[in-house]
């Protein structure tokens, strides 16, 4: 027993790093790390130090690099490795976003709105999403990266950002077209759905009827909701914490699934490497390779550009 140092249950650590119990296990007798220490009780306790380094750890697992590159690296080396991952030369911000990260750093829910809303008013849903939320979350995950910005502040804005468009997709949806209909959801072990909200977005500012499923839904499930609803499309997204190796089959899966007379969109960082796909999937790599109508009847207006 080590005296005089914080340490931390295993659910704490599971908690706070968002890594399973189970997978804290596998690392700790394949890989000697986490290395915990037992209390009076024989249970699992672990050391601060500990805690952070996963806690580092899961946001390079994020980034899509394997368990078995990062474990067994010294400190040093996921400090080579983290700079390695930060772009050669930071793009300057536009100023909103700059506004946008400072209200961040200060947790202030209100301006954060504001600022969106300023934005939303002066450029439109579809610029606002590809103009200001993608680069803004691109900076905030390489701040995440290299340790500049903590867990509660990156949720903190993924939390405004959903509130904010939920509200304006809402609005939205009652003036939609009804077809062509698009279901959108992440599979089971897919939890990151902040990517459904901003394409879900993008759709209703062309008129299209969305249902968003949300995450994690099982794949009977999706071919359900695409039967009830008589959907056109069934969008999915993979994050780079997606398991690579089982995403083509699950596509096949979900492709035998829907039968020919329904596409699949693919997106998401996880998709970026596959090459071959299934016919009738069509691969987004980006929000702006959406096969969007550049206009759509009875699209629902867009705020008009303000100008000072």
């Amino acid at each position: 027993m080590i005296e005089n140092i914080q340490l931390y249950p295993i659910g704490v650590i599971e908690r706070d790093t968002g890594i399973g119990r189970d997978t804290l296990r596998v690392w700790e007798r394949r890989y000697g790390f986490p290395d915990p220490v037992r209390n009076a009780k024989g249970e699992r306790v672990y050391p601060e130090i500990q805690l952070r380094r996963l806690q580092r750890i899961r946001r390079l697992l994020d980034r899509g690099i394997r368990p078995g590159k990062l474990l067994p690296l010294s400190e040093e080396a996921l400090d080579g490795l983290e700079a390695s991952l930060q772009p050669a030369a930071t793009e300057p911000l536009d100023e909103a976003i700059r506004s946008i990260l400072d209200a961040i750093g200060s947790a202030d829910a209100w301006q954060v709105e504001g600022l969106l809303r300023r934005q939303y008013e002066k450029q439109g849903m579809q610029a606002l999403i590809l103009e200001t939320v993608v680069p803004l979350l691109r900076r905030v995950g390489e701040l995440w990266i290299g340790g500049k910005l903590q867990v509660f502040q990156e949720h903190f804005l993924s939390e405004q950002l959903i509130r904010f468009l939920n509200a304006e997709i809402s609005a939205m949806q009652n003036n939609s077209a009804g077809k062509p209909l698009v279901v959108l959801a992440t599979l089971p072990g897919e939890e990151h759905t902040l990517g459904l909200l901003m394409l879900s977005a993008l759709l209703s500012s062309r008129g299209i009827s969305v249902i968003n499923l949300g995450g994690e839904v099982p794949m009977d499930q999706i071919g359900h909701a695409v039967q009830l609803f008589q959907a056109d499309v069934a969008g999915i997204t993979f994050s780079a914490s997606y398991q690579y190796r089982n995403i083509r089959q699950h596509l096949l899966e979900l492709r035998e699934l829907l039968g020919d007379g329904v596409d699949i969109w693919a997106g998401g960082e996880g998709v970026r490497r596959l090459r071959k796909l299934p016919a009738g999937v069509i691969k987004c790599n980006s929000l702006e390779e959406l096969p969007l109508p550049t206009e759509t009847p009875g699209a629902p207006h867009e705020p008009e550009e303000v100008t000072a």
